[in-house]
């Protein structure tokens, strides 16, 4: 198999399976909420290809982690991969023959109806971010969606952190798709994003998953 930067890879379910686990890529799912109950790829991040801000929520995913994208039957996931390929995701693999060549090939489906949920979080204007930087010496931010699986797998961690920053540092969650013009003067891609600001000026930012330690290593930073 020859994969060239930009272009969207094409993979039979054994390949498919064995490169998302040795990549440590994102799954996406971009079938209708109704297909999706029925069963999905355990830990996929699922986007419907129908919905109308599509694009806009494909935007906010990271650039530079392998995207492994899969349909009911390869059509709808492989028109998701072309516009990601032309959005500039550098690797990009679509799954021949959607689901139901996975299921066919007797691979597993994920059909819990139980799914993580991301942390919660309510709308925020720049103007209530300001706010709370002034009367705040550090504050650490997690942007993020519901719909995003590393999202939700850094929901524990943040809790944990701002459990044990308790009176120390503020934690704020921003969900981005109800916080618009924040995440835009942010300027915040790929989430989860997390930023760190230490009197009212960003200090430090990363994204993707990581564990507690370092977090807490940045706001421990004097």
């Amino acid at each position: 198999m020859q994969r060239q930067p930009g272009k969207v890879t094409q993979l039979d379910p054994p390949t498919f399976q064995r490169l998302a686990a040795d990549k440590g890529g994102v799954l996406l799912d971009v079938r209708t909420p109704g297909e999706v109950a029925r069963g999905r790829l355990t830990d996929a991040t699922v986007i419907d290809i129908n919905d109308a801000r599509f694009a806009q929520k494909i935007d906010l995913m990271q650039r530079d982690k392998p995207i492994f994208v899969y349909c009911a039957s390869g059509g709808r996931s492989g028109a998701a991969a072309e516009m990601m390929a032309e959005k500039g995701f550098a690797e990009v693999y679509n799954l021949e023959g959607g689901l139901g060549a996975w299921a066919r090939a007797g691979l597993p489906v994920d059909r819990s109806a139980t799914q993580a949920v991301a942390p919660s979080a309510n709308a925020m204007t720049p103007d209530a971010l300001d706010a709370v930087l002034k009367s705040e010496k550090r504050v650490l931010v997690d942007y993020h969606t519901p719909w995003c699986t590393p999202c939700r797998k850094m929901a524990p961690v943040m809790a944990a952190v701002t459990e044990s920053w308790k009176g120390k540092a503020r934690v704020v969650l921003v969900d981005v798709e109800q916080s618009e013009a924040l995440a835009q003067r942010e300027k915040i891609q790929g989430v989860p994003v997390f930023v760190l600001y230490v009197d009212g000026k960003e200090r430090w930012r990363k994204s993707g998953e990581m564990p507690p330690e370092v977090l807490e290593a940045e706001l421990a930073r004097p």
